[in-house]
């Protein structure tokens, strides 16, 4: 991975920071977003190309501050469920939140997969521990967990639900990965 001059690594601070702001505000100018971290527009081109990218990249530091201990716990505790329930509940949480990035994005549930993905390792242990409890169906691929959560946090979050609305609903996907009573998953390559 490159390392980043601290100057560097301070204006995009304050860029993302600034574009935080400026997104939940309801939109603004790239020139504003500059302004406010403090930076020229050419220092703001020079990291983030255009406007999506900038989003991205400040939908990304939100997930790493806000998500990225929950996979922390997720890859040292005994009871992958709970936490997976957490999980899913502080994604859900975040694209409730940030509906604002929503519209510079387009949608969520691809950056979260991405996000999730990058996690890979934390999310394939709790998946064997929690199939080797027998809690968590075992022809569930550790690879489908970062789309199965993606698309349910993101869309709840959407959705426009309240808190306790989600965690049920959420909850309620999780039971559905459970082992009593599945039909066996479709091959992955298998097309209606």
């Amino acid at each position: 991975m490159l390392s980043i001059r601290a100057d560097a690594y301070a204006s995009i601070s304050r860029i993302l920071d600034a574009a935080r702001r400026v997104f939940s505000d309801g939109g603004g100018t790239l020139t504003r977003i500059a302004d406010e971290a403090g930076v020229g527009i050419a220092t703001l081109y020079r990291h983030f190309p255009n406007r999506q990218a900038l989003a991205l990249a400040v939908y990304d530091r939100i997930l790493t501050t806000e998500v990225e201990p929950m996979l922390q716990k997720l890859g040292s505790g005994d009871v992958a469920r709970p936490v997976l329930l957490d999980l899913a509940e502080r994604l859900s949480d975040v694209a409730s939140r940030e509906l604002a990035l929503v519209a510079e994005i387009g949608s969520l549930a691809g950056p979260t997969t991405d996000f999730l993905r990058r996690n890979s390792e934390k999310l394939a242990e709790a998946v064997r521990r929690a199939q080797d409890a027998g809690n968590l169906r075992p022809d569930l691929s550790a690879d489908d967990v970062p789309i199965i959560l993606a698309m349910a946090a993101t869309g709840l979050g959407m959705l426009g639900a309240n808190s306790v609305a989600r965690r049920r609903y959420l909850s309620l996907l999780l039971d559905a990965l459970n082992p009593a009573r599945t039909m066996p998953l479709p091959s992955v390559g298998v097309r209606a």
